[in-house]
């Protein structure tokens, strides 16, 4: 066992694929799977060999697919330096618990927490609770993408006073949609996570089915 390992799994929270070992790929995918593990994410394999969280999945497609994915991903990561971590972290984190994405939850409350989101922020997003946030620091602009995230997985459209209020705080439109992105890649994640069923590690799921 090692901490990339799901524990005491329910019958319904087993993945739907099985897991994908570097030494079962052809050559072109034991590339991307190389450069999945040796990215600044800091993904490590499970006991059995194959990739935790959406990359197993990324194993099936083919070289081109799984090149574009991580492609974006690392983009995303890296490239969406106009946005502050913590507004990121928040809004990735509301998506998370909105769909019940096990792993993305589990994932990003761990890099929030180290980003600066107070803890009691994370456990009221947790809950589905609105969060109770300062009029300090950052958390202003925590405030701001939680209520964007939110108001756009309730309504599918974000308001023009939301959409102002976000921008004016962020101060330009390239950050603008670089957390717009950020949000869209989430949500396509936690779509892959869902129906594919991927387990988050640790001894409990984040959320029952």
């Amino acid at each position: 066992m090692n901490k990339w390992d799901s524990l005491d799994l329910n019958a319904e929270d087993l993945p739907r694929l099985d897991y994908l070992t570097l030494e079962s790929l052809e050559p072109e995918m034991k590339e991307i799977f190389t450069s999945i593990t040796d990215s600044e994410r800091g993904v490590g394999t499970l006991s059995n060999g194959g990739l935790p969280g959406p990359f197993n999945g990324w194993m099936y497609t083919d070289p081109d697919m799984a090149r574009a994915l991580e492609g974006i991903g690392m983009a995303v990561r890296s490239n969406t330096t106009n946005v502050p971590n913590t507004m990121k972290e928040v809004a990735i984190c509301a998506i998370g618990a909105h769909f019940r994405s096990n792993v993305e939850f589990w994932a990003h409350s761990r890099i929030a927490l180290a980003a600066g989101v107070r803890k009691e922020v994370l456990d009221s997003i947790y809950n589905s609770e609105e969060p109770l946030f300062l009029d300090t620091g950052e958390e202003p602009l925590q405030s701001a993408s939680y209520d964007m995230a939110v108001e756009y997985l309730q309504t599918y459209r974000i308001s023009d006073k939301t959409y102002q209020s976000v921008l004016d705080l962020l101060g330009s439109e390239k950050a603008m949609v670089e957390l717009i992105l950020v949000m869209g890649h989430y949500i396509g994640l936690a779509t892959q996570l869902n129906i594919l069923r991927v387990p988050n590690p640790g001894n409990r799921q984040y959320f029952e089915n």
